[in-house]
C-alpha cells in the first residue's frame, strides 16, 4: 500500500469501466509525512475522501479483488482515509 493527498477530482462521463457511480480522484503519492512527491495518480474512491485527505492506496491486480471492482480495469484504489500516523512513536500525521 502506499499514502496519497487527494488533490482533485476527475470526470469521465464516457467510460467503460462497468463501476456504477465510480468516483475517481486525483492524488499526489506522499512520504511518511504526508508531503507531496510530485507523481499522480488517478484512483477510485471507495471510501468518501475529500480534497485535502492523506489516503491508503491499494495498487495492482489487488485493486480488483473487491465486490465492486473484480474483474474490472482498475489499478489505483483509495481504500482508507488516514486519521493519525506514528514512527516510532512520534506523532508524524493527523487529520485536522
Amino acid at each position: 500500500m502506499n499514502m496519497a493527498r487527494v488533490r482533485g477530482t476527475v470526470v469521465a462521463t464516457a467510460r467503460s469501466d462497468g463501476v456504477a457511480h465510480a468516483r475517481f480522484l486525483l492524488v499526489e503519492e506522499c512520504d511518511q509525512k504526508g508531503e507531496g512527491r510530485g507523481e499522480y495518480l488517478v484512483a477510485l474512491d471507495m471510501v468518501g475522501a475529500e480534497r485535502g485527505h492523506l489516503v491508503l492506496l491499494a495498487q495492482g491486480s489487488s485493486c480488483r479483488w473487491t465486490r465492486e471492482t473484480d474483474g474490472k480495469p482498475m489499478d489505483a484504489l483509495i481504500v482508507a482515509i488516514v486519521d493519525r500516523m506514528d514512527q516510532a512513536g512520534v506523532d508524524v500525521w493527523k487529520q485536522d
